[in-house]
């Protein structure tokens, strides 16, 4: 019988852990925001900081780590760079909603921010 410890799955998560972050990181650099200025290394660890944190909210999914991530990119890590955060944190933190609904309602807040400010 084959037996797979968990130091064995903890290296394998680290490897699919690290290969997200590649792929995101990439896409990031062809959006032609200031992530254009990071080296591969330095994008490669704020993306891997970002899929940290959307595992402790118990966001693991590839699509909705990368539509949250996209949106995290143009506001901060802690949506910092929005006067008032909480349209974002107040959804994404809140665990009592499946994480594909929470990207979701966070991408239609992202739109709605956005036409407060006539962005869009």
């Amino acid at each position: 019988m084959l037996t797979i410890r968990q130091r064995q799955i903890d290296a394998m998560m680290l490897d699919k852990k690290a290969t997200a972050a590649l792929l995101i990181a990439r896409k990031l650099q062809e959006t032609g925001t200031f992530f254009q200025h990071y080296t591969d290394m330095q994008l490669q660890h704020w993306v891997s900081r970002q899929i940290d944190y959307l595992a402790a909210l118990n966001i693991h999914e590839k699509n909705n780590v990368q539509s949250i991530i996209d949106i995290i990119a143009l506001y901060g890590e802690k949506f910092e760079r929005c006067a008032d955060p909480s349209w974002a944190l107040s959804i994404i933190e809140n665990l009592t909603h499946h994480e594909g609904i929470r990207a979701i309602l966070l991408q239609r807040a992202h739109k709605s921010y956005l036409k407060r400010f006539n962005i869009v």
